[in-house]
């Protein structure tokens, strides 16, 4: 791909979003360039890894928190096949998802095109795709900030990404325990009949494509995971074990934390490994989960890793305080208070005009 075509894909997409707010710079003054740019979403748990880790290295990014959910006849804008196409560029070797495991792994269930993080780097010009690709594409990129990937340690770092990456967070998010469902409230509520909406919003892309277009192909993988999805949620076995695959999860944080006596994953020295736990285990509290993270679960080091983790700037900037980046929960104290509840309010209303929601 020439430099012209490759800046004329990523200039469509940005044509799509338009230009609000939620596109901005980020680390960085409004009007200057900026080497990357990264498409994710507010409340997307792979988005928040990334932003953490741009957090963490202090890079000036342009921001597109995209609408990635379906609201009324609005088509998410990740769905929107100028996005899609340019998220194409990233792929490499793996063919689309083909069905669903509960997990949101490239490696281990296949490349979703429809959804973020997507990063577009100008200065090599190139898309990077999949969360844990970023994450290390940015560490060995930039020397600023936080060295996230020590000498002598990426082996291990991925051994413990790949452990994150594993958890069924997706499954635990869109699908009730059949045991007793702890989700906040609201979002239960949303989420009923999700994968249905999502369909619709995905079969309406066909019109506006050839049928010809290697989109096409895109699009029926993600028909397929969707489709994958609504059957997983609604077995009730299959979510019982994704539930204690969580509990497991944390077991195994426990188990590395009990190899040395410092205050992270490795000892004494935040890494990327530290990022990704401290995300996954912020998703398991919001949920009502919280359990699992308590010395009185059989995990002291867990509950006393979270205490810290949890007040790390980068993530307080990039995930609890981001905005739109988590809903009320009644699990999290400050985020179950009237003041919240209005603020998220207002800007769930500011993200999309009544008239696209109507008319699409």
């Amino acid at each position: 791909m020439t430099a012209t075509d490759f800046k004329s894909v990523v200039s469509a997409a940005n044509r799509q979003l338009g230009n609000n707010r939620r596109n901005r710079v980020v680390g960085g003054s409004q009007g200057e360039p900026v080497r990357f740019e990264l498409y994710h979403s507010g409340p997307s748990l792979c988005s928040h890894k990334v932003r953490t880790v741009l957090a963490e290295k202090e890079i000036a990014y342009r921001s597109h928190d995209m609408n990635i959910m379906p609201d009324g006849k609005a088509i998410p804008e990740n769905y929107r096949p100028s996005y899609v196409r340019m998220r194409l560029l990233g792929q490499q070797s793996e063919g689309f998802v083909t069905g669903y495991t509960g997990e949101s792994s490239v490696s281990g269930q296949g490349l979703d095109p429809c959804v973020v993080p997507t990063l577009v780097d100008h200065e090599k010009e190139r898309v990077v795709v999949d969360s844990t690709r970023i994450c290390e594409y940015l560490e060995s990129e930039l020397d600023s900030g936080t060295k996230l990937i020590p000498d002598g340690m990426y082996d291990a770092i991925v051994e413990q990404d790949g452990i994150v990456d594993r958890a069924p967070h997706v499954a635990v998010l869109y699908g009730a325990n059949p045991d007793g469902d702890f989700r906040p409230p609201g979002l239960a509520t949303n989420l009923v009949g999700v994968q249905q909406r999502k369909i619709r919003a995905l079969k309406a892309m066909f019109d506006q494509l050839d049928p010809a277009d290697p989109l096409i192909e895109a699009y029926r993988s993600k028909i397929s995971k969707e489709t994958g999805s609504e059957r997983f949620v609604h077995d009730a076995d299959s979510m019982r074990q994704a539930y204690a695959d969580m509990s497991a999860h944390a077991d195994a944080l426990e188990k590395q934390l009990g190899t040395h006596s410092g205050a992270w994953v490795f000892g004494d020295q935040f890494t990327m490994a530290d990022v990704m736990w401290t995300v996954s285990l912020y998703r398991v509290y919001w949920l009502g989960l919280g359990e699992t993270l308590t010395a009185e679960s059989g995990r002291p080091r867990v509950a006393r890793y979270v205490e810290r983790a949890f007040k790390r700037p980068s993530f307080l900037f990039a995930v609890v305080n981001w905005p739109f980046g988590y809903s009320p929960s009644p699990h999290v104290p400050e985020m179950n208070t009237p003041g919240f509840k209005l603020k998220f309010l207002a800007t769930i209303l500011g993200r999309r005009s009544w008239r696209e929601a109507l008319f699409g």
